[in-house]
């Protein structure tokens, strides 16, 4: 097959006798990385606010306004789709049955362990072998003065989360994705969370074939 590149989108023209094959669960091709780096009890707790701490109403709505480039027509997420509903809602949209984050939470990284887990377990009849992947991060350092968005903060702890996701050919016969994510939460001495940064929408290359 030929792969063509576009922005933000991957396809393949599939040869006319492509047919899919059964492949077998195969855990060694779903794999999740958690690091969680901390150096004492005191910077646990701070990564641990920072993973709790939710997204406002103001910023899922405004990701779910957002047009994402590689889905000019609103394919993914109508413009009539309601914002999902709960007290711990991370996500703003579902592709391919895969909720894409607004922000980074805790909520959101045992959502995409438990998928990928989920994923491994699986035998699935497709023209490629299916894959996925969570590396996931949280570290926190100390500034005596840090400067973000204009704002400038003394003596905060800063915490910031990287999240990458992929799966190709599992959750639909011929599509892949993959995301990356990054939120960087500022906390006073006590935790308290002062001011976040990187929750939005998310931009979600496909590949196709």
């Amino acid at each position: 097959m030929a792969w063509v590149a576009f922005p933000g989108s991957i396809t393949a023209a599939m040869l006319p006798d492509s047919k899919p094959k059964e492949w077998p669960a195969d855990p060694t091709k779903h794999q999740v990385t958690i690091r969680r780096e901390a150096t004492d009890d005191k910077q646990s707790a701070m990564i641990a606010a920072a993973e709790a701490a939710q997204p406002s109403k103001e910023a899922l709505r405004k990701a779910a306004d957002a047009r994402d480039r590689n889905d000019p027509l609103g394919l993914a997420q109508p413009k009539e789709a309601p914002l999902p509903a709960g007290d711990k809602v991370w996500w703003y949209k579902e592709q391919f049955g895969i909720r894409i984050p607004c922000a980074i939470t805790a909520d959101a990284v045992a959502y995409y362990s438990e998928l990928v887990g989920t994923y491994g377990k699986q035998a699935l009849n497709r023209y490629m072998q299916p894959s996925s992947r969570l590396d996931y991060h949280a570290g926190v350092k100390f500034h005596k003065e840090f400067k973000l968005d204009d704002k400038t903060f003394n003596d905060v702890h800063v915490v910031t989360l990287k999240l990458i996701f992929s799966q190709n050919f599992v959750a639909t016969q011929t599509e892949g994705m993959q995301f990356e994510k990054e939120r960087v939460v500022i906390l006073d001495a006590k935790g308290k969370v002062l001011h976040l940064s990187g929750d939005g929408p998310t931009e979600v290359p496909v590949l196709a074939i």
